[in-house]
């Protein structure tokens, strides 16, 4: 069922128990990446990347490493990429 929402947003007066969890969003939507512990303490990432990826001139990015790129991929640095 889609809803149109008007008035400019959502409040938490609008949301039933002042709450919206992972459950409550579409499975499309990306919440973050990975995490791990209670309050998402750790965050995580893979250690190979599998696509091709473009950092822009305007971003920075930051992965943990190590990391590597899988054959046939490449990752494009216009801005500033860390892996620490």
């Amino acid at each position: 069922m889609a809803i149109t929402i008007s008035g400019g947003g959502i409040t938490s007066a609008n949301i039933l128990d002042g709450t919206i969890v992972a459950a409550d969003i579409n499975a499309s939507v990306e919440l973050g990446g990975p995490s791990l512990g209670a309050s998402s303490v750790i965050r995580t990432n893979a250690q190979t990347i599998s696509e091709n990826i473009t950092i822009a001139s305007t971003s920075n990015g930051m992965s943990a490493g190590p990391i590597s790129i899988a054959d046939g991929y490449t990752v494009t640095v216009n801005g500033n990429w860390s892996v620490v």
